[in-house]
């Protein structure tokens, strides 16, 4: 797995997957190209983590955490790896329990050497793997690592909180290709 060599060791992870009745191919792209704006209560969820943020800044507006992959980009997230159809891993450098993140903008070598403490470093990766029968599995892996014990004590409290929401969006997500793949797929299959 590419995530591997980003981020082997970390702190805190966590994992989602999701069988869709669509071949792997189709999957990966369907959950590469999605708009989460889709997923009403996932465009709340972005909207309530900008808001210390917004309070900070006199209400002027955050940068935006993206509901899309090229809106995750654009707010800080690094793509570090692809392997299509298998598997896309994008990184994000910061101290997101702050009001005001600071996501450093890296290349991928910076983000693997990178070590300067108070900060952490997040892997998230996008696979698909084939199955039998032209299924697949869609998984979502997040990795987070602390760059010392204030970044760990900072993130943990964070962590507390963000973690339910976090993985709601990651399981929307998938759900949301999955049905898109599912569509696709049989659309596919009826014009056959």
């Amino acid at each position: 797995m590419l995530l591997d060599d980003y981020l082997p060791l970390h702190h805190f992870s966590e994992r989602h997957e999701r069988v869709v009745q669509a071949p792997a191919g189709l999957a990966f792209t369907c959950l590469l190209e999605l708009d989460m704006r889709r997923a009403p209560l996932v465009g709340l969820l972005f909207s309530l983590r900008e808001l210390p943020w917004r309070l900070s800044r006199r209400g002027r507006r955050s940068p935006g955490l993206g509901l899309t992959l090229e809106g995750l980009v654009k707010a800080g997230f690094i793509p570090l790896a692809q392997d299509p159809p298998r598997e896309l891993v994008l990184g994000l450098v910061g101290r997101p329990w702050r009001p005001d993140p600071d996501p450093q903008r890296l290349t991928p070598a910076q983000f693997a050497s990178f070590g300067r403490v108070g900060y952490v470093k997040v892997a998230s990766n996008l696979t698909a793997e084939p199955l039998n029968r032209g299924r697949s599995l869609l998984c979502t892996e997040t990795r987070i690592q602390c760059l010392g014990h204030e970044a760990k004590r900072g993130f943990r409290r964070y962590w507390t909180i963000i973690r339910p929401f976090s993985g709601l969006i990651r399981r929307q997500w998938l759900a949301l290709a999955a049905r898109q793949a599912e569509a696709l797929a049989r659309a596919g299959r009826a014009g056959r």
